[in-house]
């Protein structure tokens, strides 16, 4: 964070404007190790690399940085916590519903029970946890058309979507929030010569619900989730992608896989997010169905794709 020093490596080479800059770390030792590999390096004839490209060889150059941004840990909080589920009987010739108890892992030890709460409907893949700075909370749904957030240090519900239009709403089978390490490396750090604000995104103040409208399930559609104010009780959601029908895949949450060890994970392979320049942009898997014998792309897909034909009744 701001006023730490981190230490540059540089190539250096006579009659050059500028040096060659080669990563930044975290400790002269980590630096110092990285130059001595690049000063040893040759090229296929055996000559040395370094005295062709860098021929004054390779320096250290301390820097302060220069942003109050830290670097999350690991694991992801999607990670770091998995759900167990049971179903519970309603009355004849009704679903049943479904007690979800959160559990946060531990290595080493057994891990901890965080709450429950009941959801009116199949688990499906609602429970996504993620961090808004050093809080984190997971996207849950109680209500089968509806979205909450949880605070997953006191298994409470801080935030819940209002139901706009009974029995007719949209229907999450799924959530994804972007972690930082889901679009970022820890090789570039701050303080390096190639930070800037895209590397310090995304926050948790977005995401994704994938589902669909109440009795249209041929495919699942993704909504956009404003989470900016979740911690004052307000979730936001919009349809700002039109009709988009996902190619989801065979996407499994570890939070679903009690028994999973805590790693790495990857997000759903049908979104990635991505910031450049201060743009944000999402790419998505769509579904697109196309005529076998002639190959032309169904009309009516692609309508509602680009939002020139109206939604299915």
């Amino acid at each position: 964070m701001r006023g730490d020093i981190v230490f540059r490596v540089y190539g250096v080479h006579e009659g050059r404007e500028k040096d060659y800059f080669f990563g930044c770390f975290r400790t002269r030792a980590e630096a110092d190790a990285k130059a001595a590999e690049y000063a040893a390096e040759t090229m296929e004839d055996g000559t040395s690399w370094a005295a062709k490209h860098h021929d004054r060889g390779f320096v250290v150059r301390e820097h302060a940085v220069t942003t109050d941004f830290e670097i999350p840990s690991r694991p992801k909080p999607r990670d770091r916590y998995f759900v167990k589920t049971s179903a519970v009987k309603n009355r004849p010739g009704t679903w049943d519903s479904t007690r979800v108890e959160v559990f946060r892992r531990r290595p080493e030890r057994e891990p901890e029970r965080v709450g429950e709460y009941l959801r009116s409907y199949r688990m499906l893949q609602t429970f996504e946890p993620f961090r808004q700075g050093a809080r984190e909370l997971a996207l849950v749904s109680r209500q089968y058309t509806k979205t909450a957030v949880m605070d997953l240090a006191t298994g409470e519900i801080i935030a819940e979507e209002t139901e706009k239009n009974p029995g007719w709403g949209f229907c999450p089978v799924g959530f994804y929030v972007p972690d930082w390490w889901d679009v970022n490396h820890d090789y570039t750090i701050p303080g390096s010569e190639l930070w800037n604000a895209d590397k310090e995104w995304p926050t948790g103040d977005f995401g994704f619900v994938w589902g669909c409208v109440w009795g249209d399930d041929s495919s699942w559609k993704v909504q956009y989730l404003d989470l900016s104010r979740v911690q004052e009780g307000i979730i936001g959601r919009d349809d700002r992608f039109g009709y988009v029908e996902l190619g989801t895949g065979r996407h499994r949450s570890p939070c679903l896989q009690p028994e999973a060890p805590v790693e790495a994970s990857h997000p759903p392979d049908f979104i990635e997010v991505k910031r450049e320049d201060g743009k944000m942009r999402v790419r998505f898997a769509v579904d697109l169905e196309f005529d076998l014998a002639s190959g032309q792309i169904d009309k009516e897909g692609v309508g509602r794709l680009l939002g020139t034909e109206e939604d299915p009744d």
